[in-house]
C-alpha cells in the first residue's frame, strides 16, 4: 500500500428500529466529532430504515470504525459493498455529509434504475461497486442541492 493511500468503503445496513430526525441528528453529531478526530470523511444516506454509508480515510481507522458499526445493535444486515484503496478523497470537505431520501410519490418511469436499490440487492461486488461509485459521484456533483454537510 503506497504512502498516503486511503481506504474507501461503502456499506449498507438496515435499522433495527426506525430512526426519526432527532435520532439521526444525534447520530450525525457523534459521527462528525469522531470522524474529524480520526481523519474520516464520507456520506450517510437514509431511506425507509435503510442506511448507506460512504467512509474514506486512513485504512486502520476506517477498518476499526467498520468493525464498530458491525457490532452496533442499531444495525442489522450490514453488508460491505465496496472496499478499496484510493489516492484521493471523494468527500474531502465532509466529516459526514447527510441526506434523508424519500420514496417517490409516483412510480418511476419504465427503465429507471434505482442505484440505492442496486446497492441493496445486487448479487455481486462488481455490480454493487459500480452502483456505489455512481452514487458517490452523483452526490459529489450535486452537493449544493439540499445535502447537509459538516
Amino acid at each position: 500500500m503506497p504512502h498516503g493511500t486511503l481506504k474507501f468503503l461503502v456499506y449498507t445496513s438496515s435499522a433495527v428500529t426506525r430512526f426519526y430526525e432527532e435520532d439521526l441528528d444525534t447520530l450525525l453529531v457523534e459521527a462528525r466529532a469522531r470522524n474529524t478526530e480520526l481523519g474520516i470523511t464520507g456520506l450517510l444516506l437514509y431511506r425507509n430504515d435503510q442506511f448507506i454509508q460512504f467512509l474514506e480515510g486512513p485504512p486502520r481507522h476506517v477498518d476499526a470504525l467498520m468493525k464498530k458499526i458491525e457490532r452496533d445493535p442499531r444495525h442489522t444486515r450490514v453488508r460491505v459493498v465496496l472496499d478499496e484503496f484510493a489516492l484521493q478523497r471523494r468527500f474531502e470537505d465532509w466529516s459526514m455529509g447527510y441526506r434523508t431520501l424519500r420514496e417517490a410519490v409516483t412510480p418511476a418511469p419504465e427503465g429507471f434504475r434505482d442505484t440505492i436499490a442496486d446497492l441493496r440487492s445486487a448479487p455481486d461486488r462488481v455490480a454493487t461497486g459500480r452502483a456505489a461509485k455512481e452514487l458517490a459521484l452523483w452526490f459529489r456533483v450535486r452537493s449544493g442541492g439540499g445535502l447537509v454537510t459538516a
